[in-house]
């Protein structure tokens, strides 16, 4: 501003200088005009355009001067905005992005995330806002685990306390059974729904305890080197009796060469009777069912496909979900609680393979197990003692 102040100041006097000029050489030439030829009215014009010219030269230095000064000053005025610009941006950037970084922690489970408050007034409140939020998401999910918790120690309590009476009670009506010829058939007629009940009532409480189990992450298996030819053999047997009395058809198809595969038997067994008690449960009189086992890579591939109904879309993405149960369509046949393939999906990570289903309504459905086979020299461990093996739905 002082620039521009004192380069109109100096306009002003260099314009009022011009007027003096000419007035002076218009008088000159005056005399001149009027017969007066002298020389000190010449040397009087002479003096004065030199002076004008002296006068330009002069209001043009400073004129130049000045527009640098102002152009100085111009620039210097836009550097200082722009660092104050950059100041102001990088006092807000950098506490956005340390909260876009906690955000993202706190995304990904990190309940504990904190962001420091301060910097700008706008940013601190941001931040203030954002620890209020990630404090109350803490406190609720500790107070959701500790539910989760007791809601696990009960299922265990709650299921160890009740199977010892209904063992109890199983195995007096089984005893009872064993006397079946000094019963009426009315007699024997309910301690068999007793021991249905019964049967009915332990599956539960064991589904119950393998989630519960699961949740807490208590749920162990004892793999060991294990052919699945007997294995698969035995369950098609068992089960043989349960899918003839609908008409159905139960066969198996086992390559002859399948390697030992790294499992816990009892594990797999239930496995293998959930997936193929479904496929009975849900399938039509007259359909057929096919459990097949083949090598594949490093894996170990059991197929258990029927031609039954199908499972539509919808249902698809939810199969594998706790207490889901398919639509019994015409078997009418379908019970249980919907845990069995969510138990079963549970069991086959936990060994380390996965579980997936292939279907198409109306042509029916195939789920596809794969285990780890054993690590080479491998021996078949000798096996255990029998397991019974829990038939129905579950």
């Amino acid at each position: 501003m002082i620039g521009v102040g004192h380069f109109i100041s100096q306009r002003q006097d260099y314009e009022t200088s011009i007027e003096r000029s000419y007035q002076a050489e218009m008088a000159a030439r005056v005399q001149i005009a009027q017969g007066d030829d002298s020389k000190a009215a010449r040397r009087t014009i002479a003096a004065e355009e030199a002076r004008r010219a002296e006068l330009r030269d002069s209001i043009s230095d400073d004129t130049r001067n000045t527009a640098i000064l102002v152009g100085i000053g111009l620039i210097a005025g836009l550097i200082g905005a722009l660092l104050l610009f950059a100041g102001l941006i990088t006092a807000m950037r950098r506490p956005l992005e340390a909260l876009v970084d906690a955000a993202g922690r706190l995304a990904a489970g990190d309940r504990s995330t904190r962001v420091e408050v301060g910097g700008l007034s706008e940013t601190a409140t941001l931040g203030k806002a954002f620890n209020d939020m990630a404090a109350e998401l803490e406190l609720e999910a500790s107070e959701r685990d500790q539910l989760d918790r007791m809601k696990d120690e009960f299922v265990l309590t709650a299921s160890h306390e009740l199977r010892s009476p209904l063992t109890s009670v199983q195995g007096f009506a089984e005893l009872l059974m064993m006397e079946r010829d000094s019963l009426t058939q009315r007699q024997v007629e309910t301690v068999e729904i007793i021991l249905d009940n019964c049967r009915h009532l332990v599956r539960l409480l064991n589904d119950l305890l393998d989630l519960a189990r699961s949740d807490a992450g208590r749920l162990a298996i004892r793999p060991r080197p294990t052919r699945l030819g007997p294995l698969i053999e035995d369950v098609v047997r068992t089960l043989r009796a349960q899918t003839e009395a609908s008409e159905q058809t139960l066969t198996e198809k086992i390559d002859a060469n399948l390697p030992l595969v790294e499992v816990e038997p009892d594990r797999i067994r239930q496995i293998l009777v959930n997936l193929v008690t479904n496929a009975h449960e849900y399938s039509p009189k007259r359909a057929s069912i096919e459990v097949t086992a083949r090598v594949t890579d490093a894996e170990v591939e059991i197929d258990v496909i029927d031609d039954g109904p199908g499972i539509p879309p919808a249902q698809m993405e939810h199969i594998f979900e706790r207490f889901v149960r398919g639509d019994a369509g015409l078997t009418q046949r379908v019970g249980g609680t919907g845990l069995g393939l969510a138990i079963s999906k549970s069991l086959v990570e936990l060994h380390g393979g996965t579980i997936s289903v292939d279907s198409e309504v109306g042509r029916g459905s195939t789920f596809k197990v794969l285990l780890p086979v054993a690590p080479p020299g491998a021996v078949e461990a000798p096996p255990s003692g029998p397991r019974a093996i829990a038939e129905g739905p579950r």
